[in-house]
């Protein structure tokens, strides 16, 4: 009898080990709800745009984002290129996450991370198909229509990555006619 009291006993005591220590808190995703005049003000980017292409994380990465690159129609603020990306999580809606469809077209809301400086917009967001964004692109008011001219440097080169190598062939041209200048000068003496 006092073997099968003390078998019950520490069943118990396991029992209650596993209920009190259950591990890790699992958080809902839980968004506070406001109109479009509100998200305005409260997101850094906001536009109306296509989704031209979708990337998302490989088996074998650490990335929990899927990026979304869109075609920007109309903004409100916040867009500095005729393709915006913006990064949405995708580990599904109870991490917040979200999906945009390819050649669908989107009223979205975006903040910049201050991790990664890249946009990112989530369930919470409130990003709606355009189809069903009347109410909230009235509620926003004109927006700015975008094209790709809007965004030409006078330079003609957008891409840091040219100007450095263009300054960098600069250089070393330089130093090459410096050289031969020197040696020529120093052949005369």
């Amino acid at each position: 009898m006092r073997r099968i009291i003390t078998t019950v006993l520490v069943l118990m005591l396991c029992a209650t080990s596993v209920i009190v220590w259950s591990g890790e808190r699992a958080y809902a995703c839980s968004c506070v709800d406001s109109n479009a005049k509100e998200k305005l003000e409260m997101y850094a980017s906001v536009f109306t745009g296509k989704v031209v292409e979708i990337s998302g994380p490989s088996i074998f990465s650490n990335e929990k984002n899927k990026k979304y690159t869109l075609d920007v129609d109309t903004a409100w603020k916040g867009v500095d290129a005729k393709k915006m990306t913006i990064l949405i999580s995708s580990l599904g809606e109870g991490a917040c996450g979200t999906t945009l469809t390819k050649d669908q077209s989107y009223l979205i809301f975006a903040n910049k991370n201050d991790k990664d400086g890249k946009l990112h917009s989530s369930l919470c967001s409130g990003n709606l198909q355009l189809e069903q964004a009347g109410e909230a692109i009235n509620m926003l008011g004109k927006g700015t229509p975008v094209s790709s001219d809007d965004f030409k440097s006078s330079s003609g080169y957008r891409n840091p990555w040219m100007s450095a190598l263009y300054g960098g062939g600069a250089v070393i041209l330089l130093v090459l006619v410096g050289g031969w200048l020197w040696r020529k000068k120093r052949r005369r003496i």
